[in-house]
């Protein structure tokens, strides 16, 4: 905005102070051709120019969509993962490079789908296989230096055409890695097995164009087969869950991999990195990776600074306290040099800048915290509702927007559906249960900026926003789940559909 700025000042200074002659604009020495070219820039200095609002479903709702991540491409379309039972485009089963796996209506496949960013329109998908059981914190999708698109996700079923790695059988889960174009053609993939993955993985993206890959390691703790040999020793009991960190290179080779263990459970929920490092965050209930946990009984959550060249621990920092017991998940941002964390909490700690609003340890609040790329706590601030717990789970990943706020959005609570938490402002008007709430944060003081509700949809469906992204200034594409059932899972084959819109900033 600050070039679009600069160019409505050169061309209200040269017009205020110059007849206009418009009848020669392809001579470069004359004043018109000067004062076309000022407005052709203006004109396309404006990233929100063709910018259009729209909301198109994905799935029919009858069987299982859901999204994982959806990021912006260079042209401005959308590209969107996730998992789903049936074709995402009626009729067909076809893939750019494979097709759907199975049965429509029963077999559940992960997809990539290139959509429009002016209409929604599908444009491509991609089948990469068949898709295990999903959990809440979802894989994400990652770019390289050059715009490629790198993937991790957990698979099942028959090894797909040509990988750098086959697949070791049908059946058995295995880690797909691979370097996507935009296009949707691979520039390589492969298959890195194990006998031990879980249900999790995460990873993040560094510098150097290694993809860091955080993967659970449950049952016998087998390391992957594909690489080098792991470099250090599990903890594992056999009952409790470890992970594996493996490095891989631009070219899809495994560079390392190493235990993310402790004699406890162990979890990571998410993985960032960009110039000041690698960072997770996660729970455990042990002194995970050689820290020193505060509480060797309940999992407790943590932030951590990772070696990008070996996988060993740089700093560390538990939050919360023991009388909260167990922790659950958390999501989290790394922008810039600092590190936002939202989480569930019943009990205060610290010094928080917006406090509980009902008896300490009794309503479950969400939890912001922030720490500098050092691991210092900087603040923390409690929202809540006094009468009954937030729906933890419900909260999109947070984002950092141009006007240097954090955003999150998320379901408020089942019946009263608005926040007793105090904001500076408050807009919207929604209405009835399972309101959607957008709240601002003030990123350095900790303070709520506002609060907008909107209605939800009618119960059941139950609409929650995954993914949000910052397209151009005030402007927005959100990644949406729905819910056609109220029943919690089983049954496995849940009526669910994916939703994609633009907005502008409420």
């Amino acid at each position: 905005m600050k070039s679009f700025s600069f160019l409505f000042f050169v061309f209200l200074t040269f017009t205020s102070s110059c007849k206009l002659i418009l009848n020669n604009p392809s001579d470069p020495t004359s004043q018109d051709f000067f004062l076309t070219n000022v407005l052709r820039a203006f004109l396309l200095s404006d990233p929100c120019l063709n910018f259009k609002t729209w909301k198109k479903t994905y799935g029919t709702g009858t069987f299982k969509t859901t999204g994982s991540d959806i990021i912006t491409l260079s042209n401005g379309d959308y590209l969107v993962s996730g998992i789903t039972r049936e074709y995402l485009v009626p009729g067909s089963s076809s893939g750019v490079t494979n097709a759907f796996a199975g049965s429509s209506g029963i077999t559940l496949n992960t997809f990539l789908m290139r959509v429009s960013h002016t209409n929604g329109e599908i444009l491509w998908v991609d089948y990469l296989g068949d898709a295990v059981s999903e959990v809440v914190n979802k894989p994400k999708l990652r770019k390289y230096s050059n715009g490629d698109i790198s993937v991790a996700f957990i698979v099942t079923g028959a090894s797909q055409p040509a990988p750098i790695n086959a697949k070791s059988g049908i059946g058995v889960a295995s880690l797909f890695v691979g370097r996507i174009r935009e296009d949707g053609t691979r520039v390589w993939y492969t298959y890195l097995d194990s006998a031990s993955i879980g249900d999790y993985v995460v990873s993040a993206m560094d510098s150097s164009n290694r993809l860091h890959v955080f993967i659970e390691n449950i049952g016998s703790y087998a390391s992957f087969v594909d690489g080098p040999a792991i470099s250090n020793t599990s903890l594992g009991s056999g009952s409790d869950s470890d992970f594996i960190h493996l490095s891989v290179n631009e070219n899809g080779s495994m560079l390392f991999q190493r235990y993310f263990t402790s004699a406890g459970g162990d979890f990571i929920f998410g993985a960032e990195a960009n110039a000041n490092g690698l960072f997770i965050t996660g729970t455990t209930s042990q002194g995970a990776a050689g820290t020193t946990h505060p509480n060797n009984l309940y999992q407790m959550p943590f932030v951590m600074k990772v070696n990008e060249a070996d996988g060993t621990i740089l700093w560390y920092q538990y939050l919360g306290i023991t009388a909260e017991q167990n922790y659950g998940s958390s999501r989290f941002l790394v922008q810039n040099d600092s590190i936002y964390v939202i989480g569930p909490a019943r009990y205060t700690y610290g010094s928080p800048v917006e406090p509980l609003v009902t008896t300490d340890g009794t309503i479950k609040h969400f939890v912001f915290t922030k720490l500098n790329a050092n691991g210092s706590v900087l603040w923390n601030s409690f929202l809540g509702n006094a009468a009954e717990d937030v729906l933890d789970t419900s909260e999109s990943e947070p984002i950092f927007l141009s006007s240097s706020q954090l955003l999150v959005r998320m379901q408020t609570s089942t019946t009263t559906s608005t926040f007793t938490s105090s904001p500076d402002f408050i807009s919207g008007n929604g209405s009835g249960t399972y309101q959607l709430a957008d709240v601002f944060v003030n990123p350095f003081t900790g303070t709520f900026n506002r609060f907008h509700y909107s209605s939800n949809l009618a119960v059941p469906p139950l609409e929650r926003t995954e993914v949000i992204r910052e397209v151009c200034s005030g402007k927005m594409v959100r990644l949406n789940y729905t819910k056609f059932t109220t029943a919690p899972p089983p049954p496995a084959i849940e009526a669910t559909q994916i939703s994609i819109e633009n907005v502008s900033l409420p």
